[in-house]
């Protein structure tokens, strides 16, 4: 997915520019899309979620790319901190040099995090006695404050309920889901006691 060529696709969809010819054909359409925009008095902004997957080369293939743009574009990166470790390498300095603002995302408490699970069963419609306290303290204490990581672990609790016929998640669902291998791998294990 992180592929210069998968990125250099999608950057033609959302420009609608023909993607065939391959990737130089492809670059110079890219060009003048943005050339063109340009004289409109629009700007390109490309987001790349998960960008730490993108090797650096990519993202230097990327950034040749845009410099033969007007000044009328912007890269936005979301990624793992993992990304400012390899930009942080030497050989990836012109990459870093070029970076004119970041900002870190902290882990967030497990009262944001209840908050959040509770503002989530709202939109579901779902009554938030679905979820047993205790439980619900369990899933924000194991998500280490990262929201992705708790709405699986709410999932696969939900999931457990559902298994066991159960109408209320409660601290044996997360238990459950938190025994499976990918959960205690990443060291997200806690084991509670079931207050029922």
């Amino acid at each position: 997915m992180h592929t210069y060529a998968n990125t250099l696709r999608i950057l033609c969809a959302s420009l609608a520019v023909e993607y065939e010819g391959g990737d130089l054909k492809c670059e110079r359409q890219v060009i003048e899309q943005a050339r063109a925009l340009h004289r409109q008095g629009k700007a390109v902004a490309l987001t790349i979620d998960d960008a730490h997957l993108m090797p650096p080369p990519h993202l230097r293939k990327l950034r040749l790319l845009l410099e033969d743009t007007p000044g009328n574009y912007a890269v936005i990166l979301f990624a793992q901190t993992e990304l400012l470790a390899k930009l942080a390498l030497a050989v990836n300095e012109d990459l870093r040099s070029r970076v004119s603002y970041s900002a870190l995302l902290r882990p967030l408490a497990p009262e944001d995090i209840e908050a959040f699970i509770l503002r989530e069963l709202d939109r579901c419609g779902l009554a938030h006695s679905r979820v047993d306290t205790a439980a619900l303290h369990l899933i924000a204490a194991s998500c280490g404050g990262i929201l992705r990581h708790a709405v699986n672990l709410t999932t696969a609790g939900l999931v457990q309920a559902v298994r066991t016929q159960t109408s209320t998640l409660n601290t044996a669902h997360v238990n459950t889901a938190l025994m499976q291998p990918h959960w205690r791998e990443h060291d997200h294990w806690i084991s509670a006691k079931d207050d029922e």
